[in-house]
């Protein structure tokens, strides 16, 4: 996605939340550098799993999941992020197979068409 779409209007918001087990801050250090060098990327841990939990409680998940993760939102420009979480204007995930399963390219072209706009 980064690669493919050159635009600084494009922002990241990477939220990394432990699932397994082993999952700690410390573990997704190689995986963060990943994004290292563009500036359009911004990362963050959630130890306590509070933003999927919170998405969990809004969103119709697959399975009916009540953690959101490997989840992939798309928000339009102009969104507020204030007392309530703003649903998405589009979204994909990797949590069971449905129409919503994750599609880079699908993916991409939502991007695109939310950054024409």
């Amino acid at each position: 996605m980064l690669n493919e779409i050159d635009d600084d209007r494009l922002a990241i918001h990477v939220v990394w939340t432990p699932v397994l087990a082993s999952d700690r801050e410390t573990s997704v250090d190689e995986a963060r550098k990943i994004f290292e060098g563009d500036d359009r990327v911004e990362q963050y841990w959630d130890g306590g799993q509070w933003l999927g939990k919170a998405y969990g409680r809004i969103m119709e998940l697959p399975r009916g999941r009540d953690l959101a993760w490997d989840i992939y939102f798309i928000f339009d420009d102009g969104v507020t992020w204030a007392d309530s979480l703003p649903p998405p204007t589009d979204w994909q995930h990797q949590l069971g197979m449905d129409d919503r399963y994750l599609n880079g390219a699908r993916l991409r072209e939502s991007v695109r068409q939310r950054l024409h706009k």
